[in-house]
């Protein structure tokens, strides 16, 4: 089990290395999807299966689903082309304690709320930087909420 986020972040690396060998990862971060963040945890959230690893590459935007346990990454779910993903996103809300957007998974029609905790921020905010920036249509970055 990684504890330290370095540490998840080279698993999750080498996780997009093995299964996307093309790709080079650019920003990483883990998702709790689900519209309450904390009924999970006062269920024992430990060993809830709806977790991922999201993971931007140079061409797509790649969901590992999370090992409940040892917090590793297992299997790749998801794979968005990066041309696609910045379409996908919904209204983006900054909180104190947790941020969350929507995102339209592939095979859904609306969007999931996707939540990120806030040692996740950083990453969550490089994310939309380098999606807006990379997509000629305003991407998430327009949609930004409070």
């Amino acid at each position: 089990m990684a504890l330290r986020k370095s540490a998840t972040v080279d698993q999750v690396t080498k996780a997009v290395a093995r299964d996307l060998p093309t790709d080079r990862p650019v920003v990483t971060l883990g998702v709790l999807p689900g519209g309450n963040m904390y009924w999970p945890a006062l269920i024992g959230g430990t060993f809830d299966d709806d977790r991922y690893f999201l993971t931007l590459t140079d061409r797509s935007l790649a969901f590992h689903d999370i090992e409940p346990i040892r917090f590793r990454p297992r299997r790749l779910v998801h794979v968005v082309p990066r041309a696609e993903a910045s379409q996908r996103f919904g209204l983006i809300r900054l909180g104190v304690l947790w941020n969350r957007f929507g995102f339209v998974l592939p095979g859904d029609s609306a969007p999931t709320r996707m939540n990120v905790r806030r040692a996740w921020k950083t990453e969550l905010d490089r994310l939309v930087t380098e999606l807006t920036t990379s997509s000629a249509s305003g991407g998430p970055g327009a949609r930004h909420g409070r």
